[in-house]
């Protein structure tokens, strides 16, 4: 379930998109405004630092890091932060919004012309969040993936194998002499 937080967010980017966004020409009117995988994120004081997750909007898809408290006192509008997640270091922006307060952002996609379906977008976010974070199911989807990448070199292996065998024996690669 989202935090206020989240939901701030997700209903702020709705009245954007509704009274800001609605004529501009690279809106991909497929897509509606959506966050995804938003969870507590960075430690300070024993408290969690910000939220984490991804925001979806028919303009652009962004990861979107919103501070509580104790980083919102830290953060500096109009600077670069970079943030360590367990998949490597992402640079964010600090973004002040006078109707929704301080939050940073790092762009994935703008526009969003390449997506075809909300359902498109919602799963690229979900996989882009798994991969953020090193979360099991991306390690083992990222491990099956190796495990049928070697399979495939090893059949490769193994039918060069036959085939130099067949040929040493005298037999085509049809099998027939």
């Amino acid at each position: 379930m989202d935090s206020d937080n989240v939901k701030r967010l997700k209903s702020h980017y709705q009245y954007v998109h509704t009274h800001k966004m609605n004529d501009i020409p690279i809106l991909n009117n497929k897509l509606e405004v959506e966050t995804v995988g938003f969870v507590n994120w960075g430690e300070e004081n024993s408290k969690f630092a910000s939220e984490v997750g991804i925001l979806i909007t028919p303009w652009f898809m962004n990861i979107v890091l919103l501070p509580k408290e104790i980083m919102q006192q830290k953060a500096r509008v109009g600077k670069t932060a970079n943030i360590l997640f367990p998949d490597g270091e992402y640079s964010f922006l600090t973004q002040l919004d006078d109707e929704f307060g301080i939050y940073l952002t790092c762009s994935l996609f703008s526009p969003m012309s390449n997506f075809s379906t909300q359902q498109q977008a919602v799963e690229t976010a979900e996989a882009i969040m798994a991969q953020l974070l090193q979360s099991d199911k991306f390690k083992e989807t990222k491990k099956n993936e190796e495990k049928r990448q070697q399979k495939i070199k090893d059949d490769e292996i193994l039918n060069k194998v036959a085939s130099r065998r067949d040929f040493l024996r005298g037999k085509s690669s049809a099998g027939h002499p």
